[in-house]
């Protein structure tokens, strides 16, 4: 137990209770926890649209511009990876309708000048790009695992430093109620 009186344990075992265990954490805690989190997930999806830049294979953006991080403040939960895209198309440019497409509507034009649009959905590709097609028709080209691997020992500092932060606002608050 802590000099302050606050005590921190708990078993976790599964998502649900992890989200439970955090939510009955005491705010300081939350927030500290949810800082470090923060900052690593979004250093991870920094990392690996850095990876991804430097691979010459890559033709498109598309990937690169579905790569991206979230955070739930409330759960302390953070993701970072290849997110959803959508894209607004109309039937034609007189019409005010518009409707959602799964994935980025890619336009190319050939020689002949003649236009041909297809769909591209990074979420059905980005593990291809990651760990490369059977049979060597695509070399690997990892992005996000080395992102993640770069990222343990921060993440781990960042706890450390969010434990010492924790310490010092809840000796105040002890320190306050003399």
């Amino acid at each position: 137990m802590a000099s302050n009186g606050f005590s921190i344990e708990g078993h976790v075992a599964g998502l649900k209770s992890a989200k439970a265990a955090f939510q009955a954490l005491p705010e300081i805690v939350r927030d500290a926890m949810a800082d470090a989190t923060f900052t690593t997930v979004s250093e991870i999806a920094r990392i690996a649209k850095q990876r991804l830049s430097a691979n010459g294979s890559i033709q498109t953006r598309t990937l690169y511009n579905a790569l991206g991080f979230t955070m739930s403040m409330k759960t302390g939960r953070g993701r970072a990876g290849i997110q959803n895209v959508t894209t607004r198309v109309s039937n034609d440019s007189s019409s005010k309708r518009t409707f959602k497409v799964k994935g980025r509507v890619v336009t190319t034009v050939n020689r002949s000048g003649v236009a041909a649009s297809r769909i591209v959905r990074p979420t059905k590709y980005g593990h291809l790009v990651e760990f490369g097609a059977r049979g060597g028709k695509m070399r690997a080209a990892p992005f996000m695992l080395p992102a993640t691997e770069n990222q343990k020992a921060p993440y781990l500092d960042r706890c450390k430093r969010a434990g010492k932060v924790i310490e010092q606002q809840t000796s105040a608050i002890g320190a306050r109620g003399i």
